[in-house]
């Protein structure tokens, strides 16, 4: 399984927005946890699968420190989980 990390930079120059996109499709992941880890699903392709805790947590690692390094943040940036906003159709 694979995610799409898309980073931007907001106005203030300290905040990174990342979000978690299909590869497919670009669109937004829903994510929920279960017992065996985070669920991901896509809008449009359903259900891709679940990740453990940890490979999770790797996961989010990994786009810290490539979010610190593209940036020029100097050290891997503090991130905030947040739901995806809804999709209008």
């Amino acid at each position: 399984m694979e995610i799409k990390f898309s980073m931007k930079l907001k106005p203030d120059g300290k905040t990174v927005r990342v979000e978690m996109r299909c590869t497919e499709c670009e669109a937004e992941l829903q994510m929920a946890q279960s017992a065996a880890g985070m669920r991901f699903r896509c809008p449009k392709h359903g259900e891709i699968g679940t990740l453990s805790a940890e490979e999770f947590a790797d996961g989010l690692r990994q786009a810290q420190e490539k979010a610190a390094e593209q940036y020029g943040l100097g050290g891997a940036v503090r991130m905030k989980m947040m739901p995806a906003e809804p999709t209008v159709q």
